[in-house]
């Protein structure tokens, strides 16, 4: 019996988000999402296909703040941010991420033409090549 109860409330979302999905604009759920920060898009990215492409849709990834991840972020991260976002990307924060390189610079450098606001304070890995 708990296991039919589980299985018709994810159902019920499931038809509970593709009804938001339906109701409102692309536009506007995109608005929406614009105010979420890295996390938040993540997660929602998790929830469904068509939130998906809502959460990882460049226009969302205008400033990126990154320290608290700094840990975590690799090369390979911000070379794929730059990939999504580099048309939108406009200030992005590395600021303690000390596995971020040459190379991931180099990507960036190619993808994202306008940026305005970089900070590589203490990214110890990155040279003046």
């Amino acid at each position: 019996m708990k296991n039919s109860q589980n299985h018709h409330g994810q159902r019920n979302r499931v038809e509970e988000e593709a009804l938001i999905n339906l109701k409102l604009p692309k536009e506007l759920l995109l608005r929406i999402f614009s105010f979420l920060d890295v996390t938040a898009l993540c997660r929602c990215a998790q929830v469904s296909s068509s939130w998906n492409i809502l959460a990882l849709d460049g226009s969302n990834w205008q400033r990126i703040d990154l320290f608290n991840f700094q840990r975590d972020i690799e090369g390979a991260v911000v070379e794929n941010i730059a990939r999504r976002s580099g048309g939108f990307l406009k200030k992005l924060s590395l600021r303690g991420c000390q596995s971020v390189g040459d190379n991931a610079m180099k990507t960036f450098s190619q993808q994202c033409h306008n940026i305005e606001d970089l900070n590589l304070d203490k990214c110890t890995r990155i040279t003046d090549m």
